[in-house]
């Protein structure tokens, strides 16, 4: 058995063990805690920047746990999904000391090929140990799960490494996630407002409207908003891989503790990070699966929250704002939008109604609200016209069709023009047309399906010989 030794002792935080614990006693000697919580989101940047925040945080880590969950984000390796540490690393070391790993439960994750992450991604990783010291001070009988989640994990990805983590959960199980929030200026490649010492204020808006989706378990709406601004939060998919827990096999709620920048102790306004303290107070419980909901006919209500969501995301998207966020914050969830559903997002000049962009998927992305957001982006770069700019956004038009899913049909005579959007395929050639296009252009059957085969890149008469299928469509627009 060996230890993984520190890697950034020295520089994140202080490598001599007299000054470190002086250090760390400070931070919690400035926290008055209101009562304790299973799990927690810190941030991982040296202690100058972050500690503060970090120990707003880690006061509230109940004191009884005796296992914990530590997941962070891959800094210095690219992959999909988890990695654990090596099978011979009993410990980590820091120096307080060591913190025992929990052998027996990293065994148990290494079964699952979703932690077949490279271990050496542990090595020169800080994100993970710099929370150790605060859990050596918190909970010195705890046993560590430390655990990095890859920056090519997907939400669907998320969810499953939960459901592996959820058959180690129990009365004594805490969660820590690692993560800092949006890193600003031109060295991190991230640069959205004006550089000011009001940017703090700013960001530290950002940061609250964020980690708000995070602190009220919203998975949907803490991904998309980081996913659709490109938000430069480096611990999302641990993040995400927590709220998936939260949402599945926790009873309790969460809190936003503590928000700073690191331009409130650098007064360097040209990089900044923004840190964020979230504390879930609660217990946890065996994992639940809700059943998938099935799509209907949408209301009227249901149908404006669509529109604004197709628009809150385009916005987001272009001005990198928190309108996203926003609308999570102020929609609930029906069983309708969460039902998986293909769709199309359509954009019309106004008042001409000429096409301006026109994307969807026959097939469901995720919930329907997934595929509205992944759609509402693309259709902003539709390769058949130049790219949507901001300044013409409040002049289009949206437009969304909601699609049953496709049914394959004998021949063209089945095809009711005006009520069947239809599917053409032929080898590796394939083309779609919403049902509305045949109202909109007066074709008949054999110019609708020349024009489709036309389209897909093939002959007009290529549509004799094709498989055809066809879908039904709720449509409606902002006017």
């Amino acid at each position: 058995m060996s230890l993984r030794p520190p890697a950034v002792a020295g520089s994140f935080y202080p490598a001599s063990a007299g000054q470190l614990s002086r250090e760390l006693a400070r931070l919690f000697a400035s926290v008055s805690p209101n009562g304790p919580c299973q799990a927690v989101i810190a941030p991982h940047a040296g202690y100058v920047f972050s500690g503060q925040t970090a120990a707003f945080a880690f006061a509230r880590l109940s004191p009884r746990v005796e296992r914990i969950l530590l997941l962070g984000p891959s800094h210095y390796r690219s992959f999909a999904g988890a990695a654990l540490p090596a099978p011979d690393i009993a410990a980590f070391a820091t120096p307080l000391g060591e913190m025992p790993l929990d052998r027996e439960a990293l065994a148990y994750l290494a079964e699952n090929p979703l932690f077949a992450g490279p271990a050496s991604a542990h090595d020169p990783e800080h994100c993970l140990e710099v929370e150790v010291p605060f859990l050596q001070t918190r909970t010195p009988q705890a046993r560590l799960v430390p655990i990095l989640i890859g920056n090519q994990t997907s939400l669907g990805q998320t969810k499953e490494l939960a459901r592996a983590l959820g058959g180690l959960l129990g009365p004594t199980t805490g969660v820590v996630v690692s993560s800092d929030f949006t890193h600003h200026g031109r060295p991190y490649g991230y640069v959205v407002f004006p550089e000011s010492p009001a940017l703090g204020e700013r960001l530290a808006l950002r940061a609250r409207r964020t980690a708000g989706r995070a602190a009220a378990f919203d998975v949907a709406g803490f991904w998309h908003q980081v996913e659709v601004s490109d938000d430069s939060v480096c611990g999302a998919r641990p993040i995400a891989v927590l709220l998936q827990l939260l949402s599945h096999a926790f009873q309790g709620e969460g809190e936003i503790l503590h928000v700073s920048t690191s331009g409130e102790v650098s007064g360097d306004w040209h990089q900044v990070v923004t840190y964020v303290a979230v504390g879930y107070s609660g217990s946890f419980v065996p994992w639940e699966e809700q059943p998938e909901p099935r799509l209907g006919e949408l209301s009227p209500q249901e149908q404006e929250a669509l529109l604004a969501l197709a628009r809150a995301t385009m916005l987001t998207h272009l001005t990198r704002e928190e309108q996203l966020a926003e609308w999570f914050e102020s929609h609930e969830l029906s069983p309708h939008l969460r039902a998986p559903a293909g769709a199309f997002v359509t954009l019309h000049t106004l008042p001409e109604r000429k096409l301006r962009g026109c994307i969807g998927s026959i097939h469901p992305v995720g919930s329907l609200v997934d595929t509205v957001v992944h759609c509402s982006v693309q259709v902003l770069y539709d390769p058949r016209f130049p790219s949507v700019r901001l300044g013409e956004l409040a002049e289009l038009e949206i437009e969304i069709s909601v699609l049953s899913p496709p049914e394959p049909v004998a021949d063209a005579s089945a095809i009711r023009l005006g009520e069947h959007g239809v599917i053409l395929k032929k080898g590796p050639y394939s083309a779609v047309f919403l049902p509305q296009v045949a109202t909109e252009t007066g074709w008949d059957r054999e110019t609708f399906l020349a024009r489709l085969a036309q389209k897909a890149g093939l002959p007009p008469e290529a549509w004799r010989q094709a498989e055809l299928a066809v879908f039904t469509a709720q449509v409606f627009a902002e006017h």
